[in-house]
């Protein structure tokens, strides 16, 4: 009967102390505020996938993108006017869409006339204090987002094309750029397998 007793009590208590620690101020993890301003952070680096991979002579009008990766610890160049006080201090990203044009996957096209067909951006900020809400970035009919050599840089900006803010930081007045500095052998393709997966090694978020 004692045990029984325990039991019945441990259930009602449960509840009540959950309450408890919401009312006490607890937040969930993935909150946070809407903040205005506009943040500057560079990346640490991350990884990425294409689908089909990039070949010499290419064999598909879409690529598919995917990527993600970290901002660098306490180097952003922050001006957030709200919440008032607080500080971006770095964060995550993620991104994913395709590309489209004449045989998109060639590694020549990819680094040249490929435009993006849709590509959206997430970036999850880390804060000195109030957390802050993500921003998304949708990107659309951007060409000649990559360059470089002897390996590619993705920067991803508007105009021309769109880039679409949502969240944190939606002015339509501040930057929406993501750059991603990449090991991608550009502007041509080695000997060898496709080229599927890719390491950020540098770039930079403004928003």
């Amino acid at each position: 009967m004692n045990i029984r007793r325990s039991w019945v009590t441990a259930l009602a208590v449960a509840p009540l102390l959950a309450l408890a620690l919401v009312s006490g101020g607890a937040v969930p993890a993935a909150a946070g505020v809407h903040g205005s301003g506009k943040v500057s952070c560079p990346i640490a680096g991350g990884t990425g996938m294409l689908s089909p991979g990039l070949t010499t002579n290419g064999g598909s009008n879409a690529v598919k993108i995917s990527f993600h990766g970290t901002l660098v610890t306490n180097d952003c160049i922050s001006e957030v006017t709200q919440p008032p006080g607080d500080t971006v201090t770095g964060g995550t990203f993620t991104g994913g869409g395709y590309y489209r044009g004449s045989m998109g996957s060639s590694c020549a096209n990819f680094d040249g006339p490929d435009v993006v067909g849709r590509i959206e951006v997430t970036i999850t900020w880390k804060t000195t204090g109030t957390p802050i809400a993500p921003t998304t970035i949708v990107y659309k009919h951007n060409p000649g987002t990559v360059s470089g050599t002897p390996f590619d840089t993705v920067a991803l900006n508007a105009p021309p094309g769109t880039a679409t803010k949502s969240g944190s930081f939606n002015s339509a007045t501040t930057p929406r750029l993501t750059q991603l500095a990449t090991n991608l052998p550009g502007p041509s393709c080695p000997p060898g397998p496709p080229l599927t997966t890719f390491v950020i090694v540098g770039g930079m978020v403004q928003v």
